[in-house]
């Protein structure tokens, strides 16, 4: 029976990662399990305006702030079985199975034992397993993204035309489900070029392929840019910027400066928002992307008052945070314990938040996370050896891994949360495969295999 799940390693991740997901969503009790992350309740109030008819344009409309895949996703299912949140985990539970697929193909493409593995252990992730029952875009964004890596894997082996399109609307859908693919998308269109001239194409045909990634790309978010400049005036994507940097960046950077805790600047910044909104006179109902310009406005004054230190030292402790934040406290069951807010924690470095978080008031949530951080630290280290060991034997492919890796945690910053771990679980998974796969190719040699060997390297030195 092994060895036939290792000759079909496609279908032992979709199935096993099926099960294990109907398992848990099994588990889970009432709707409010599927409601614990904070955005969870807008995405649902959006798809409950999208499912009407009289209030569908209106919606998509005013829906700003977000891309409207998801929503349209939630409107639709609304719409056809009313107000089952259940449901719509079950749908995400058979798109993040086959994510779980599409990673098992990705890695593959180093070896198969890598792809069965990588399989195995995408199907067992709790981070994909914990996310795919909260009502988020992120099941959706990582079929479309891990999508597009899997086409853009395959285009670095052989560039063509139609391959360079698949991951091309691969990434386009998933800028439409989440914007923050956008800047690695427009870096993607150079490199599309730079590959096919690699592979011995000429200029037009390199040219060609890079304009197919782009208008395939481009061709999912038309509509949104097309609605944001016809009705706002902006041709922006988002009109949650402003708020990012002036709600999320500048306190965050402001605490690791001078200790100022996050709350007391979120109030400062806000008092100055509202004070530029009487000063210009705009309201909350005034034009979108004018207030989150006002926003970035106050931010970009506010954060050329911090020191370069403070930026350097911010990000360092987020990027740490996204890679090693236990995905298990997003679980609903642990996310109901009691606890303590870490943002609110007081501390000017992020042992100091660590320590306060962990030791001041430990209990059931706290030793959780502490088991959570053990489990995730083996799966860092073994990722970090596949990266090493891709590099040796596969360098544009490492080239490849890293850049992703580097994307997403400069994009987060200061702004942790396991959930911003989800785009790079692809890449980390089939990267710690890698050794793994090493390992279980040595047990499995035979002593045979071993003398072997020995016979064959005593007869080139003999040579």
């Amino acid at each position: 029976m092994r060895y036939r799940a290792v000759d079909h390693p496609l279908a032992t991740a979709f199935v096993l990662a099926l099960s294990v997901r109907l398992i848990n969503l099994a588990l889970l009790r009432g709707n409010a399990a599927f409601f614990a992350e904070n955005d969870t309740v807008g995405y649902w109030e959006f798809g409950a305006g999208l499912a009407r008819p009289d209030r569908f344009w209106p919606t998509l409309l005013a829906m700003t702030d977000r891309t409207p895949l998801y929503p349209l996703l939630i409107g639709a299912m609304r719409g056809t079985f009313g107000d089952a949140p259940r449901l719509i985990a079950l749908a995400q539970a058979v798109i993040d199975a086959g994510t779980c697929t599409l990673i098992a193909a990705l890695g593959t493409l180093v070896s198969p034992r890598v792809g069965f593995i990588a399989g195995i252990l995408a199907a067992l992730s709790v981070t994909l397993i914990v996310f795919s029952t909260q009502l988020l875009t992120e099941t959706l964004f990582l079929f479309f993204f891990t999508s597009m890596l899997l086409a853009g894997a395959h285009f670095m082996r052989a560039p063509s035309l139609g391959v360079a399109l698949l991951a091309g609307v691969a990434g386009g859908l998933a800028l439409a489900t989440r914007p923050a693919v956008a800047l690695l998308l427009v870096a993607a269109v150079p490199l599309v070029f730079i590959v096919a001239m690699a592979g011995r194409r000429s200029f037009a045909a390199a040219f060609t392929a890079a304009a197919m990634f782009a208008i395939g790309a481009a061709a999912p978010i038309a509509p949104v840019l097309a609605r944001n400049v016809v009705h706002y005036g902006h041709f922006s994507l988002s009109s949650l910027t402003g708020f990012h940097f002036a709600f999320w960046i500048v306190p965050l950077v402001t605490e690791r400066a001078d200790g100022t805790p996050y709350q007391v600047t979120w109030d400062r910044v806000n008092e100055r928002y509202q004070q530029a909104l009487t000063a210009r006179g705009l309201t909350a109902d005034s034009n979108p992307f004018v207030l989150s310009a006002t926003k970035t406005e106050i931010a970009r004054d506010e954060m050329a008052r911090l020191p370069p230190a403070a930026y350097a030292k911010a990000w360092l402790e987020g990027m740490v945070m996204n890679l090693g934040a236990p995905a298990l406290l997003a679980d609903p069951r642990v996310r109901s314990l009691p606890k303590p807010s870490f943002y609110h924690t007081p501390g000017a470095s992020l042992w100091e938040k660590a320590r306060a978080y962990l030791l001041d008031d430990p209990g059931l949530y706290q030793l959780l996370l502490a088991i959570g951080l053990l489990a995730t630290l083996p799966f860092l280290v073994l990722a970090a050896v596949g990266l090493i060991m891709l590099a040796r034997a596969m360098p544009w492919a490492a080239i490849f891994a890293g850049g992703v890796l580097a994307y997403f945690l400069l994009l987060n910053g200061p702004v942790a949360s396991a959930k911003y771990r989800v785009p790079m679980e692809p890449v980390l998974i089939v990267l710690a495969a890698i050794p793994l796969a090493r390992i279980v190719e040595r047990r499995s040699e035979s002593p045979d295999d071993d003398q072997s060997r020995a016979r064959i390297d005593a007869h080139r030195r003999a040579r």
